[in-house]
């Protein structure tokens, strides 16, 4: 049983890797369009919205109330890092009141 998750696992750990070096092995090879440019720039926010919206859908007020918290945080300070802590906060202390 081990040896079939080790495997796994391992294979698994191989395709991250490879798909990620492919992906810089070609970046440094063609030099993409400024519409490619503009594409990539919007990635990491699409994935951002791809996990969180589901989960507001499916949440209750307490996630609903932390993503607010979130964003007010992200708007205020401009700081990602202190808006996720904020939002994790918000959510563990709702969650024991609501």
């Amino acid at each position: 049983m081990f040896g079939g998750v080790f495997w796994v696992l391992l294979g698994m750990a191989a395709a991250t890797y490879l798909t990620r070096a492919a992906g810089l092995f070609l970046i440094s090879r063609v030099s993409p369009t400024p519409r490619v440019e503009a594409f990539l720039r919007h990635v990491p926010a699409s994935i951002l919205v791809a996990i969180v919206v589901p989960n507001l859908v499916q949440g209750g007020p307490a996630e609903r109330a932390a993503a607010g918290v979130t964003a007010l945080v992200a708007i205020l300070t401009r700081n990602l890092i202190a808006a996720l802590f904020a939002g994790v906060l918000a959510v563990v202390v709702l969650r024991g009141v609501i």
